[in-house]
């Protein structure tokens, strides 16, 4: 062995731990390196060291599921890492042999196939989906039979809702960590070099029309963005080609302050790339006919959903960055795949390889432990034994050999050094993202970076429990001068779960915790109104009929007496009448504050930019709700909002005189949804809720002020906001017993 190959297989055996770290290769390394790597991989040896009949072969079959344009590549992927696992086995008496066969994703009869699949006890293990949608599929598929725990490694689904929701499922491996990491690695690389030169930050995705947001891009944008001390100017949305085109009109054209924006352009489908490219050259030729002068963002940083080789190759109006996961730069597996393969790998291909080495290793192991291959695979990923060995076959031969004595070796991958949170195992800790820019036609490599280590990075249940650490700052003195009272008289309150269906569950079973609260603080009914549809409690796919908890051990908090209206049988404009008293013949039940009266009103549904939800078919503008309590008696007045969004009503109503408003998100951002039943299988609660319910039951008498602190602390995911405490009062004296009648 040549003194470069020993010193590449020093370097493979050496455990890199990269703490959000850049690096660069240097090209002359990378030429000595990759030329080193070659020889290596042009190297074989015949296995003269046991005849044929003297070693047993076991064969476990193993499902892919991969999308058809993804085929060719993974296909070349598989062939590589099955001959270096033969070759690294040679020698050994008892040997493994993985069966792959693929299946498109997208067929019409991928549900039967799934369900065949997690049935089949001669499938030992599924790689795949690649596409968080069908993940959560074959998830559940394999959750029906969880006597067979068979192993699900998925190589790129990122999706947040998929990770979270499946982080204590044992048998689901992630070999990706979720979006909310790639988002972090682009709006850190925008806050770190060009702070001082943009003014703002902008998003254009995609909305699929349905109330939950599944875009992680657009859930999280925001409040990183603001984590990072970045300025949102705007969120840009569309449902199609032609919205897409709109939407290039907004964010550039003749006006200069266009060009002081960095933008972030997350694609739902790779044609859109083609399409935001050629409106952005129609729209400037169209701009030149009338003026010199056309302004498009400072720079367009694009998500993985941008990459494609057709993409690189028509764009041609700007010159796009963006990230996109890839594999481990040490592990010299990206040089050895330039020279066998030839290109650039593709968005999760590094981690398919892994996933191929994963599979072997555990049934190498299952061979001698007599363990479930899925424990095998925990053992292997947990394993720190020893040194292991890298993915070339030389060093592969020492790690099956210590696993068939039942020894795990610390073994690590191409994409990434294979270590998982230990206590979730939801998806690897530290992926490797590049950073690229499209040059001639190809997706040329600036640099890459590492999440390993990181602080936001040290798990991904960490990620998606991500607190807020910017928090609005109040003085003792903001308040006027001119805000005071009357005595106080009466309460009243109105509770509103504005969203309905099974799947919005928490909107409901909040609006009743919250009623149950006013209840034992003294609230007579007559003194509150609850809408909510009632269509969850009694839905045949509760298993708990008549029950409605916001925890899996919590209470019933269900009472049907408590319901005053259908939400689905009132309009917007109803809100108004109700609070301000007009009784009528279709509205028996209002309440009847006026000037000496506190009005508590709490508002949980879905949001969107400019409105909050109405049952599905209506929506309520936040001007109109504006004028609703601006024409509500009041003495004073206090609304909650738990909505995506809900910021933009805040903002809204600045200057309500004695109004004071409570969100759970600010205008650009959403809020998530916090207890996930596997039982009931949906959530029952949201965060900024459980947390303002917590709070107000803990201590009645909290003042606002430490009532804010203590939810924007522990409001995972978006930031808890307060409105118009200028024109209300001081937030350090104004306490919650003005609306808690004890």
């Amino acid at each position: 062995m040549s003194i470069i190959q020993e010193a590449y297989h020093l370097m493979c055996k050496c455990r890199m731990k990269v703490c959000v770290s850049l690096f660069t290769l240097s090209l002359f390394s990378l030429s000595l390196f990759s030329l080193s790597l070659f020889t290596l991989l042009s190297c074989s040896s015949d296995d003269t060291s046991t005849p044929a009949s003297s070693f047993k072969t076991h064969t476990y079959k193993v499902a892919v599921l991969m999308h058809s344009d993804e085929l060719t590549r993974w296909q070349q992927t598989a062939q590589w890492a099955l001959q270096n696992i033969a070759e690294a086995q040679e020698g050994m008496t008892d040997r493994v042999q993985l069966e792959l066969t693929y299946k498109n994703q997208d067929d019409p009869d991928i549900a039967e196939y799934m369900e065949q699949i997690a049935k089949d006890t001669s499938i030992v293990a599924i790689i795949g989906p690649t596409m968080s949608v069908y993940a959560e599929k074959m998830a559940v598929e394999l959750g029906k039979r969880k006597e067979y725990n068979k192993p699900m490694i998925t190589p790129s689904c990122t999706y947040v809702q998929y990770q979270r929701k499946f982080a204590n499922v044992p048998y689901v491996w992630n070999l990706s960590e979720s979006d909310i990491t790639e988002l972090e690695v682009i709006l850190s690389d925008i806050a770190s070099v060009h702070t001082s030169e943009v003014t703002t930050v902008e998003l254009l995705a995609p909305d699929d029309g349905t109330d939950d947001v599944h875009n992680d891009f657009v859930e999280w944008f925001s409040f990183i963005a603001e984590e990072y001390g970045l300025e949102v100017s705007g969120i840009h949305f569309y449902r199609s080609s032609a919205a897409l085109a709109e939407s290039v009109r907004e964010i550039s054209g003749p006006e200069m302050d266009k060009w002081n924006k960095i933008l972030v352009f997350s694609p739902g489908l790779k044609e859109d790339a083609v399409t935001l490219d050629e409106e952005l050259g129609r729209y400037r030729a169209e701009v030149a006919e009338a003026s010199d002068l056309f302004f498009a963002p400072r720079k367009i940083y694009c998500t993985d959903g941008f990459v494609s080789d057709h993409t690189a190759a028509t764009v041609k109006n700007y010159d796009y960055e963006g990230v996109d996961l890839y594999a481990s730069p040490e592990s010299g597996f990206i040089q050895a795949y330039h020279q066998r393969v030839g290109g650039n790998l593709s968005n999760g291909q590094a981690q398919f390889f892994d996933a191929i080495y994963m599979v072997a290793y555990a049934a190498t192991l299952q061979l001698y432990s007599g363990q479930t291959l899925n424990d095998c695979l925990l053992a292997v990923l947990d394993g720190c034994d020893d040194v292991g060995g890298s993915w070339l076959p030389g060093d592969m031969k020492r790690n099956f050999e210590l696993l068939s004595q039942g020894i795990c070796p610390d073994i690590d991958g191409v994409s990434s050094s294979w270590t998982f949170d230990k206590k979730t195992h939801a998806s690897v800790i530290g992926s490797t993202y590049r950073r690229w820019r499209i040059n001639d036609g190809q997706f040329a490599t600036l640099e890459y970076i590492s999440t390993e280590g990181s602080r936001r990075s040290s798990s991904t249940k960490n990620m998606w429990d991500w607190t807020a650490t910017h928090f609005q700052q109040f003085s003792a003195d903001d308040a006027s001068p001119d805000v005071t009272y009357p005595s106080l008289d009466d309460r009243w309150a109105l509770l509103v779960a504005g969203s309905k269906g099974w799947a919005n569950y928490r909107f409901q079973s909040d609006v009743f915790a919250m009623y149950q609260i006013l209840r034992r603080h003294g609230y007579d009914d007559d003194h509150i109104v609850l809408i909510c549809e009632d269509d969850v409690a009694n839905h045949s796919n509760n298993p708990n009929p008549g029950v409605l908890r916001i925890s899996d051990t919590g209470e019933n908090l269900y009472d049907a007496q408590a319901i005053d209206y259908i939400l689905s049988e009132l309009s917007p404009d109803d809100i108004g009448e109700i609070l301000q008293g007009r009784v009528s013949e279709r509205l028996p039940r209002v309440l009847n504050p006026d000037a000496d009266d506190n009005v508590f009103i709490f508002w949980s549904s879905h949001g969107s930019p400019g409105s909050i939800d109405f049952g599905g078919e209506h929506t309520m503008n936040y001007d109109n709700l504006k004028e609703i309590l601006y024409n509500t008696p009041h003495r004073k007045l206090l609304m909650t909002v738990e909505a995506c969004y809900s910021g933009g009503l805040g903002r809204e109503c600045e200057g309500l005189p004695g109004c004071l408003f409570i969100t759970a998100a600010n205008p650009y951002e959403t809020s998530h949804a916090d207890v996930w039943s596997e039982d009931v299988g949906v959530y029952l609660s949201n965060g900024f809720t459980r947390g303002f319910e917590e709070a107000i039951e803990e201590s009645p008498t909290i003042s606002l002020r430490d009532l804010y602190y203590t939810l924007a602390r522990n409001t995972s995911g978006s930031h808890v906001k307060v409105y118009n405490d200028n024109n209300y009062g001081s937030v350090y004296n104004e306490t919650m017993a003005e609306y808690l009648a004890k």
